[in-house]
């Protein structure tokens, strides 16, 4: 099987988190074959599936439940790997973080993504939690949601294919504690 990281025809869910965060690193990753080291602190926070069915339980989440279900379509050239999935016929999903974070748009992106994927691929999402720590943001999935995804995801893909990197201002404060930056040409 093909590292869908990597694969400049595939957009990931890490691609979107990613490229909302800063978009050079999609490029960066697609470009140089590379990806960030799970870190001390990424190996800390990584959430098992007992985390899971916890917080799923605590959020009252709807029965059948699947954990870690990974979602690929071929259609859309599209791929990630969604925490939660509950119901049956209009489902709710999940992605679910250890601790809560300062900065957590790309994380709602990510979550989007999921949801948009779902959406197209298994059955209609109607709500999605984001789980940080004791933080829960509860989000109704909206047309226009769905819509500002599939978007997205062009926007990323050409980023991915493309010879040069997108335009970017630097963040003096991001870049300084960005792995990417050792490949990024704006550093």
């Amino acid at each position: 099987m093909f590292n869908l990281v990597k694969d400049p025809d595939y957009v990931t869910a890490i691609d979107v988190k990613e490229y909302t965060y800063c978009p050079v690193i999609p490029w960066v990753m697609s470009n140089f074959m590379v990806t960030e080291p799970v870190s001390r602190s990424m190996e800390f926070g990584v959430v098992d599936v007992n985390y899971k069915v916890k917080v799923a339980d605590e959020l009252r989440l709807p029965k059948p439940r699947s954990y870690e279900v990974s979602v690929v379509s071929k259609s859309l050239r599209a791929a990630g790997r969604v925490d939660v999935i509950a119901g049956s016929r209009r489902v709710c999903i999940a992605e679910i973080k250890r601790y809560m974070r300062r900065r957590f748009k790309h994380f709602e992106t990510q979550l989007k993504f999921y949801a948009y994927l779902v959406t197209k691929e298994l059955r209609p999402v109607e709500k999605a939690y984001l789980v940080m720590g004791s933080k829960v943001i509860k989000y109704r999935v909206e047309y226009e949601d769905l819509k500002h995804i599939e978007k997205l995801i062009k926007e990323v893909r050409e980023v991915k294919q493309s010879p040069t990197p997108p335009k970017h201002n630097p963040i003096p404060n991001q870049c300084a504690n960005c792995w990417y930056r050792k490949y990024c040409p704006y550093t």
